[in-house]
């Protein structure tokens, strides 16, 4: 039976799916001046990119229109791969720009072969010597003559990989990722679980959430695509003025719907008389439960969690604002985290340990560094009486961290029900002398940490003062009182440090880091009902101007705060 839509979704979430990038191509660059005429085009900070490095980035024109969005890597010292869905305009756009510079545009055939999943690693560690670590790393490969290229690129808000590899070999080396591991068996992800997946994970696909009408600030892509402090480049001047001054009239953000009826593509949202906005991509999410969209909100009406119930093209909705992306990946940690919580859970359930130490050897191969996992799966295999392979996970443990005193402890432990009495005290004598060189370790950082803090106050101190002197000259100055806030937050001096923030925000509305550290103090001094009550404002301001640091870590702390209180 083909899998439904939503056990697709799952395999992506919890395990490896994959699918071919219909749409998608490559244009390679190639050229002596290719990075330094990249640096004169693109909105991100091409001549930053190290031989196997990779960016997110995106051409405009005059008035920071989008052009085109795309992700550059860096396969060669003279060599750039660029990834788009719209290479062509991208292609047209970059060649109508070079005149004699040394960079030569084309564009190549080849299968691209999407990996998406947390155990996406897993089944490509069997194929290649080694992967890419970091968002958009490139590694490059021969396979039996063949010239493979890995991207490390996520499209579905997991981690995932993209396979560049001749088209002649699609199907036969598809074959060979779906033989890799049998185990895992990754399963086809067909293009409604896609969409799911794109939309809760909160990404933009050009010609349907945004087009060569949309300023890119609107669109969130200034975030991961815009180096503010590169030199020029066409359509800088504009995109540094809304950083600047302001934040775009209208912006891409999430919503939520309460019923089961979507939304109309391009609908436009209407709160009375006055249009707030223009929804785009909509889907059911399998992640919450309910319908989401993104869509295109006035900057008055950007604050997350504010429900309101409006018109899409004349039908009424209740709809609830929200910053994207709607789905936030576990890290690879995570997922080996809530693996070895299930292998614990299933061993008080039951005697049979075949099933906990099959869950753990999973929380291991996903992340290789977890401690805690290594000493429960040694703990089960010693139960089994398996000793040899007990004693083998421990060697592999301290081969990956030679200062884990527990690998050492439980080394001492299984040596001694073999017999090993010599070994099983020169593991013990390891772990004591670890122990006591960690233990001398935290006792100099001790003396140094409390050094430094000695020379932080009275530098603290310093600045205090000069605050101070400013503010006799000039009450209401807005770096000085912010200053002082800091500070004050910083040493512990809470009541102090009410009245210079209170001033900032007083004087400087638009100020959103201000209410953050405000509403941090009023948290501090446990009044937490006024922190939230800056904390809406903070978020209001934020939402205005743009401000997506402050905003995020304010609904953090104020959704904290909400949700503890009885």
């Amino acid at each position: 039976m083909q899998p439904t839509t939503l056990e697709e979704i799952n395999q992506v979430r919890q395990s490896c799916g994959f699918f071919f990038m219909d749409g998608w191509s490559i244009l390679t660059a190639n050229g002596k001046e290719t990075f330094s005429f990249l640096q004169t085009q693109t909105t991100n900070d091409a001549l930053q990119l190290e031989v196997g490095q990779g960016q997110a980035s995106a051409v405009t024109d005059r008035q920071a229109r989008l052009i085109a969005n795309f992700s550059i890597h860096r396969i060669d010292e003279n060599d750039a791969w660029l990834l788009s869905e719209n290479s062509q305009t991208l292609h047209d756009h970059l060649e109508s720009y070079h005149f004699r510079e040394d960079i030569t545009f084309k564009k190549i055939e080849q299968s691209l072969l999407a990996l998406q999943g947390p155990k996406s690693t897993l089944v490509l560690e069997k194929l290649f010597t080694s992967l890419p670590e970091k968002p958009n790393a490139v590694v490059r490969q021969e396979v039996e003559g063949k010239l493979f290229v890995i991207i490390k690129k996520t499209l579905t808000g997991e981690e995932g990989f993209i396979l560049c590899y001749p088209r002649e070999l699609k199907d036969k080396f598809l074959q060979k990722i779906l033989d890799a591991d049998k185990e895992i068996s990754p399963t086809q992800i067909r293009e409604q679980a896609r969409e799911v997946l794109r939309i809760e994970a909160g990404i933009p696909v050009f010609g349907i959430d945004m087009d060569s009408k949309n300023i890119l600030p609107e669109t969130g892509l200034e975030h991961s695509c815009v180096s503010y402090n590169k030199g020029c480049y066409i359509g800088q001047e504009v995109i540094a003025r809304i950083k600047t001054y302001g934040a775009p009239n209208f912006a891409l953000m999430g919503l939520g719907f309460d019923g089961p009826i979507s939304p109309p593509m391009n609908g436009t949202i209407f709160l009375k008389d006055k249009k707030i906005g223009v929804v785009k991509s909509s889907i059911r999410s399998a992640f919450l439960g309910k319908v989401i969209a993104m869509a295109y909100i006035h900057k008055d009406y950007r604050s997350p969690d504010v429900e309101m119930e409006v018109t899409i093209d004349k039908r009424p909705f209740k709809i609830k604002t929200c910053l994207l992306p709607f789905y936030q990946a576990a890290t690879r940690k995570d997922h080996s985290i809530r693996l070895l919580n299930e292998a614990l859970q299933e061993y008080k359930k039951q005697e049979n340990l075949d099933k906990p130490i099959a869950i753990l050897r999973e929380a291991i191969d996903i992340y290789p560094k977890h401690a805690e996992a290594y000493e429960a799966l040694g703990v089960f295999l010693a139960k089994q009486d398996k000793l040899d392979e007990a004693i083998a996970l421990m060697k592999r443990l301290t081969e990956i961290n030679p200062q884990e005193i527990m690998a050492h402890t439980n080394l001492s432990v299984y040596y001694m029900k073999q017999g090993r009495i010599e070994d099983a005290e020169n593991e013990k004598a390891e772990a004591t002398a670890l122990q006591f060189e960690q233990a001398v370790e935290k006792n100099m950082a001790k003396k140094l940490k409390k050094k430094e803090e000695e020379q932080k106050k009275k530098e603290m101190e310093e600045r205090i003062e000069m605050f101070k002197k400013v503010l006799e000259i000039d009450p209401v100055d807005q770096v000085a009182n912010f200053g002082l806030g800091s500070i004050y937050l910083e040493t512990g001096r809470y009541e102090e440090g009410l009245g210079p923030l209170n001033t900032v925000i007083e004087k400087f509305k638009d100020y959103s880091a201000a209410y953050l550290l405000l509403g941090k103090t009023l948290e501090k001094l446990s009044q937490n009902e006024k922190a939230i009550d800056i904390y809406k404002k903070g978020i209001a301001a934020a939402s205005k101007k743009g401000d997506l640091m402050p905003l995020k870590d304010m609904q953090n702390r104020m959704n904290q705060l909400l949700h503890s209180s009885p």
